[in-house]
């Protein structure tokens, strides 16, 4: 309650200010809710990759804010939205975000996919898996991903990511969580390299996909 009074809930889409306790699927405002663009159940989980939302809408302008526009508050309510995934009723071990080379994360100030994991399991029910954002690392410096070609997508992303101590993932049960998937290149090859370094199982979950 004293988190609704401090923090009230505000439209994803425009940021207009909800009323206190109305039911809604999203916190959208109406003339937003009418834009915002759902994710088919089939597309739900594709090559072992989840989503929870299509890539658009008023999910995607809360994203951009986040990702773009230097506003990391939005990263809380939609961390709810991505809480919502029903991979995360799974028994993880421990929740890795997919990591940003240091010079992307050094401009941007914050990792999005961090912050959007962090605030997914503070909505989750205890005991909750710990955040491990060490666990993976991006050492090579990669174009964006958006701004490729599909068919260029995975050698872009080829051996882009590592693990430092082997060790502490050994025989985990892992969920990778990113902010968008389009192709599924990024998830798989740090999937790849989680596998690689002796992970038990290794899941994947984006909040929005791009639909084709």
């Amino acid at each position: 309650m004293l988190a609704t009074l401090l923090f009230p809930p505000v439209c994803l889409g425009c940021g207009l200010l909800l009323r206190a306790g109305a039911p809604a699927a999203l916190p959208l405002c109406r003339a937003c809710v009418a834009d915002h663009l759902p994710l088919p159940a089939e597309a739900t989980a594709h090559d072992g990759i989840w989503a929870v939302h299509g890539y658009g809408g008023p999910l995607l302008r809360a994203l951009h804010r986040l990702k773009f526009h230097g506003q990391p508050a939005w990263a809380g309510p939609l961390g709810a939205v991505l809480a919502r995934s029903p991979l995360l009723d799974r028994p993880w071990d421990a929740i890795v975000p997919v990591p940003l080379h240091r010079a992307r994360q050094r401009a941007r100030g914050y990792n999005q996919a961090t912050l959007l994991a962090r605030h997914a399991t503070h909505h989750r029910p205890r005991p909750r898996p710990p955040l491990r954002p060490a666990w993976l690392q991006r050492p090579r410096a990669t174009a964006p991903q958006h701004r490729l070609p599909a068919a260029e997508r995975p050698d872009n992303v080829r051996d882009a990511f590592a693990v430092p101590r082997p060790a502490s993932l050994r025989g985990r049960r892992i969920l990778l969580v990113d902010d968008v998937t389009t192709t599924g290149a990024t998830l798989r090859a740090a999937r790849s390299a989680l596998r690689a370094a002796g992970a038990a199982e290794v899941g994947a979950l984006a909040l929005l996909r791009v639909l084709a």
